[in-house]
């Protein structure tokens, strides 16, 4: 230990305190590392030693052979003696320099037998190393099963998200493509009703255009004949007196006209208003038994792995096999599947058609979205309908077959009915005072049934010769006077007083809005 502590003293550079690399030797007999040299003697402006102080009279100091040797064989041994501390785990007591022999369990380390009766660990408890390491090897593989488990559920949960995503492209590529079908129907229907129109048009044009040109082509040659009429007469009448009485009697004869006057006929234009008049919301009408409202749409979200849903999410069928669906938190179970909006307030309604195995009513979700209470009916083919839940005896289907039903809940008041739509009598009713949103509930074999769009009238209101806009009130008081007026002249035998076409029709009108309203 103090022949290796001597060697280092003396490979020691006096600059960098460190071993000498590249050691050169000045003529005072002093050694230092090549460039820690250079460096002092750049600050220091002078050739000096930085020992000794003794100037250096040459330009570059000789190198130092023996020196240089003696020092990279030191730094080969402090790397070799580093690398093996670091590799072999230290035994000893750094304290004490005794052996380690048992295990503090109250500081959790290793100690000697030295530290064991020191103040530190007096009131310790100890246990030898080898039972020390047992007991936390088990510990330690509890902790492990743990991990593993948790790993489990990651990678579980990762091919949960794999399929979600996968399941999203596939989800995506079936709206789109049911998107694009539903617009494919409207613009089949709109190009249809377009051409449907346009050859009505093109027809009235074509039947309005004949009879015009039947007309003047009748026209034309009345009015060659009535030319040569009047050209003959006006040649008799520049002739001598003796030939034009001569011929008189022929010519007054010719000179009557037995055509009757021309009028201009009506209704020989394009009845435009009937083609163009409200346009849209004719064409819109007829839509109706295309664009079908359904009161509820299914969320296939929720949909279980045995149910096909069709029909725009409004029809509901078993499968034979499972599908393929990501197990998500808001998916209900392998037969049933929710409606896509929540009731937490009002009245709603909305009608079944069920077959087989079915179930209806409502349903209620916990925090995580799954299914937490579920309140309704359900029937398993030709067997009774049972109450959900409760598996109380509704009905006796050898009794009643139910085809079509009608679901109505009555939130406020907490009141779920089930009415039958073919008999229109009443099956059920479950009364609860929900606290939550609830969502429409159905299993298996169920078809939503469309409702139908009805349209209500705005209140209108009508315009006398650009007056200011009346009610039909004042509409109807004006019109009941007149009648008044000419009934009162009628009795008495007088003549009615001639209001001229503009008042007939004014008078017409306000009479025809009255009816209409």
């Amino acid at each position: 230990m103090a022949a290796s502590s001597q060697s280092e003293v003396m490979c020691t550079c006096p600059v960098c305190c460190d071993i000498f690399t590249e050691p050169v030797v000045l003529l005072c007999g002093h050694s230092f590392c090549k460039d820690c040299l250079k460096e002092w003697w750049r600050q220091s402006t002078l050739q000096t030693c930085p020992v000794c102080k003794q100037v250096f009279p040459m330009a570059q100091p000789p190198r130092n052979l023996a020196l240089k040797d003696l020092s990279d064989t030191l730094r080969q041994k402090r790397s070799q003696g580093a690398a093996a501390a670091a590799a072999t785990p230290k035994e000893v007591c750094s304290l004490h320099g005794e052996r380690f022999r048992l295990f503090c369990q109250d500081d959790q380390q290793l100690i000697c037998l030295v530290c064991r009766d020191a103040q530190k660990h007096k009131t310790h408890t100890f246990l030898p190393i080898n039972e020390a390491a047992e007991e936390h090897r088990t510990k330690l593989s509890v902790e492990l099963m743990h991990l593993k488990s948790k790993l489990g559920s990651f990678k579980e949960q990762k091919l949960v998200c794999d399929k979600m995503s996968s399941h999203v492209k596939f989800q995506a590529q079936q709206t789109e493509k049911e998107i694009k079908e539903d617009f494919q129907k409207l613009y089949q229907f709109l190009r249809a009703e377009e051409a449907a129109r346009v050859d009505a048009l093109r027809k009235e044009v074509a039947l309005k255009s004949d009879a015009l040109n039947i007309r003047t082509v009748n026209l034309t040659a009345e009015i060659s004949s009535l030319t040569d009429k009047i050209q003959t007469i006006e040649r008799e009448l520049k002739t001598e007196d003796f030939s034009f009485m001569l011929n008189v009697k022929s010519t007054l004869e010719r000179s009557q006209c037995k055509l009757p006057v021309p009028e201009t006929p009506s209704g020989a234009l394009v009845d435009e208003g009937k083609h163009v008049g409200n346009l849209l919301f004719t064409v819109w009408m007829k839509m109706k038994p295309l664009a079908k409202h359904s009161p509820v749409t299914l969320d296939p979200n929720t949909s279980g792995e045995q149910l096909i849903l069709s029909e725009n999410l409004t029809c509901l069928l078993e499968s034979a096999k499972s599908l393929r669906l990501p197990s998500n938190p808001e998916r209900c179970g392998f037969c049933t599947v929710l409606g896509r909006e929540s009731f937490s307030s009002g009245i709603h309604s909305w009608d079944a058609e069920v077959e087989g195995f079915w179930a209806v009513g409502v349903a209620a979700r916990t925090k995580q979205q799954s299914v937490e209470m579920t309140w309704g009916i359900y029937a398993n083919g030709p067997e009774d309908v049972i109450e959900l839940n409760t598996e109380k005896l509704v009905v006796r289907q050898r009794e009643l077959l139910l085809k079509k039903m009608r679901v109505q809940l009555d939130y406020d008041k907490g009141i779920l009915s089930f009415f039958d739509l073919e008999r229109k009598v009443f099956i059920h009713l479950i009364k609860h005072r929900f606290t939550g949103p609830v969502f429409p509930y159905f299993r298996a074999t169920v078809k939503i049934l469309p409702t139908e769009v009805s349209m209500t009238k705005t209140k209108m209101t009508s315009t006398v010769h650009g007056s200011e806009p009346v009610q039909a009130e004042a509409v109807q008081a004006l019109a009941a006077l007149r009648v008044a007026a000419r009934t009162a002249l009628a009795r008495t035998g007088a003549t009615p007083p001639l209001l001229g076409v503009n008042s007939d029709i004014r008078e017409s009108s306000l009479l025809e809005q009255h009816q209409k309203l």
